[in-house]
């Protein structure tokens, strides 16, 4: 290497460059004695060779002795491989699929939830989020239900916007049936699956919400004109196409969740003046969706530091 190449490294980053030594003193002496013998061409072979092999066995057994003893702490060493903290997991989710080393307990999903009296599911252990929902055929009332799963984050900056972005894959049908014939019914019935990023501030006794973003996944919008039907879907999310940003402040905690979300609204009337189209049984109409959806993790990306 040029010298003038070597004047741009420090004095630190060439010692960092020495190598352990691989004999130990006693072997370095043994050597020297061999050397030593050696020079001297009068001695006869057969002492040379007793004196050589136990050199050699001294030798073999200094370089099979493992000397070692520092323990690697991976963190310590190399702090850039600490657990990534963007990066949150389901609570019993294998972190070596993620990760070099375990998470810190609050970097785990924290709580799960579904909408009161829904057959819903929700679990913060998988992950796994389960939605249905149907239109009453009897009032015609729409009805939508969730079920979600959140972390709690803490922002390390004083005022900043981060970017919720989950990693969600998502299944399910959506479903429609009309067969009311002599009757004609107008309108439309929509049946919409769909992913919901909200951001809560924590406070005493609850949760008050700061905002939230919806994404269609899958929908339907059927009339009289469609016959029965089975509509199947299957979607991934991941990054910038599933992504929020909400605004944080540091001292305070917040609940930032993914919800499953599945919609059934009506607007089906009879097309007759003056008739009337309801109540219906579920062997003239039915209009329902499920799906199903696993949130493997959740980034939390800063986004903006306004105050550091």
């Amino acid at each position: 290497m040029p010298e003038t190449e070597l004047a741009n490294i420090s004095p630190e980053s060439l010692q960092s460059l020495k190598l352990p030594a691989t004999f130990d003193h006693f072997t370095r002496l043994a050597s020297s004695d061999i050397d030593a013998f050696l020079s001297c061409d009068k001695r006869p072979e057969e002492v040379f060779e007793m004196k050589l092999s136990a050199f050699r066995d001294a030798a073999q057994a200094n370089l099979l002795t493992f000397r070692g003893s520092q323990i690697f702490d991976p963190v310590g060493e190399f702090p850039t491989l600490a657990w990534p903290s963007d990066l949150y997991i389901p609570g019993s989710a294998d972190f070596k699929s993620y990760w070099f080393i375990p998470p810190p307990a609050d970097h785990r999903y924290a709580l799960a939830w579904t909408s009161p009296g829904s057959a819903n599911q929700a679990s913060s252990q998988t992950g796994e989020l389960f939605s249905f929902a149907q239109l009453n055929p009897a009032t015609n009332a729409g009805q939508f239900t969730d079920a979600g799963v959140g972390i709690f984050y803490n922002p390390p900056m004083t005022l900043g916007v981060v970017d919720l972005q989950p990693h969600v894959n998502c299944s399910g049908s959506l479903r429609w049936f009309l067969q009311i014939f002599p009757k004609l019914a107008a309108g439309y019935v929509d049946v919409i699956a769909q992913l919901i990023l909200a951001a809560w501030q924590v406070i005493p006794g609850g949760f008050d919400l700061l905002g939230w973003k919806p994404f269609d996944v899958s929908a339907i919008r059927r009339d009289q004109s469609w016959g029965p039907e089975e509509h199947h879907f299957t979607s991934s999310f991941a990054g910038p196409n599933l992504s929020a940003p909400f605004v944080v402040q540091k001292g305070r905690t917040y609940l930032l969740a993914v919800l499953g979300r599945i919609s059934v609204t009506s607007g089906l009337t009879a097309s007759a003046a003056g008739q009337t189209l309801f109540p219906l049984d579920n062997t003239q109409l039915r209009a329902w969706g499920a799906m199903n959806c696993s949130v493997t993790q959740i980034d939390v990306e800063t986004k903006q530091v306004y105050i550091p």
